[in-house]
Parts: structure tokens; C-alpha cells; sequence
């Protein structure tokens, strides 16, 4: 898992753990809501990786023989 994953996932840990610590209701939707999006950054980074893997190696097998670095 990469460091800014980590981060993300770690912010929003945080935050779902002071929402359910607080008695005012509005804060506490407020900080789920930071955590879910903290969550959902996360999980668009898996799929940058992915898709950053694959059209890797889409492009290296649309490669010629002698275009190829190995």
C-alpha cells in the first residue's frame, strides 16, 4: 500500500473515531462525511494504479519487437 493510500485511509480512521466520541450530531455527520471521502480518494488511487499498470502494459504489447526495451 503506497503512502498517500496509507494517509488517507489513516484521516479517515481519525475521523470516524472523534465522530463517534462527540454529542453534537452535526460534527460528528460532518467527520463521517470526511472520512468517507477520505475513503473514496483512496480507493480512486487503487484504480489510477491499475489503470496505469494495465495501459502499461497495453502499450508494451502493441510494441514491435524491435521497439521494445527489456
Amino acid at each position: 500500500m503506497n503512502i498517500e493510500k496509507r494517509a488517507l485511509l489513516d484521516h479517515a480512521q481519525r475521523c470516524r473515531r472523534v465522530a463517534e466520541d462527540l454529542t453534537h450530531r452535526e460534527a460528528a455527520r460532518r467527520l463521517c462525511a470526511m472520512a468517507d471521502a477520505y475513503e473514496a480518494r483512496a480507493a480512486r488511487l487503487d484504480d489510477e494504479d491499475r489503470s496505469s499498470t494495465l495501459l502499461h502494459y497495453f502499450r508494451r504489447d502493441l510494441a514491435g519487437p524491435s521497439d521494445r526495451q527489456e
